[in-house]
């Protein structure tokens, strides 16, 4: 039988969202979700990726059931992880074919729509990406929020939690952001119980406030929003941009940085041509490479 739908998948720390199309790659339908991070939360990854493809399949009038005429592409954060991977395929519907990738990788291609490219994704999370043009790619950072993610969203509202914690207990005087923070955690009464199984994305979920702040001018705001833009600068200049080529940001944070990213690097950083959902269908359509990351042990990250 043939595969006549194809449901991409752009699956991220803090939302996800889907697009079914046609064997012409016209849209079909489109919703969103909540998180798709297998390697933080497999159950609500599986619970949003089953109900994108309910909503999605709903929408075109298909039968949420029939899943045998339906190829799934997905990219999703921590998929490079093939545990995650293998976890999250076995929780979800079962269809015809199944292409998976990380969320990042989905993102870069939909970014250069399959040409080489660099790409930083700055959102709950923080990746940089780079597809050479040999089809391998390279990945940098992403390895989650307790070791990783420097000057992600979940970084800066960690760095501001912890600034308001420190504020409570005396040790730093108290200052606009703490008290925005504080505020945004519930107040002093329900803080504790605020805290209790905090993650990324509640802790991403400050980061807006924490930017709004430094543009006022608040201290402390200043200094976390500007090591951010550090770690964003260190991370661009190891994907190893050359003047000719195309470098894109992505990322509910992208908007904020990408100013002070092209005066940092002295090189433009551009909106991305289309999104991962674009990439997914991309590659599950092989008019762009399936992810191969290049293997550094071994090889050299030069063109």
């Amino acid at each position: 039988m043939a595969l006549d739908v194809t449901f991409c998948v752009d699956g991220g720390g803090s939302k996800s969202r889907a697009r079914l199309v046609d064997s012409a790659g016209r849209t079909l339908a489109e919703a969103e979700d909540g998180p798709c991070n297998p390697s933080t939360g497999l159950a609500r990854a599986a619970e949003s990726v089953t109900s994108l493809w309910r909503r999605c399949a709903a929408s075109a009038g298909r039968d949420p059931e029939a899943t045998g005429t339906a190829t799934l592409a997905i990219g999703a954060a921590g998929l490079y992880v093939a545990s995650s991977r293998a976890k999250l395929l076995a929780a979800l519907p079962r269809f015809a074919r199944t292409v998976a990738m990380s969320d990042g990788y989905a993102a870069l291609i939909g970014a250069g729509g399959g040409k080489p490219c660099g790409l930083m994704i700055i959102g709950t999370g923080i990746a940089g990406h780079r597809l050479w043009p040999d089809g391998f790619s390279v990945q940098r950072d992403a390895w989650g929020w307790i070791g990783g993610d420097r000057g992600s969203g979940a970084w800066i509202g960690r760095k501001a939690l912890r600034h308001m914690l420190a504020v409570v207990d005396g040790i730093r005087p108290r200052d606009a952001l703490s008290e925005r923070v504080l505020a945004a955690m519930g107040g002093r009464a329900r803080l504790a119980e605020g805290l209790v199984g905090i993650g990324p994305d509640r802790l991403a979920a400050l980061a807006p406030l924490v930017i709004a702040a430094a543009e006022e001018g608040i201290g402390r705001a200043v200094h976390i929003r500007d090591r951010a833009l550090h770690h964003l600068a260190a991370l661009a200049k190891v994907l190893d941009i050359g003047p000719s080529d195309m470098l894109y940001a992505f990322g509910g944070l992208a908007p904020s940085f990408a100013p002070a990213l092209t005066e940092r690097l002295g090189h433009p950083v551009a909106t991305p041509g289309a999104d991962a959902m674009t990439g997914c269908h991309l590659v599950a359509a092989g008019r762009a490479p399936a992810e191969r990351i290049k293997d550094e042990s071994t090889a050299e990250l030069a063109r």
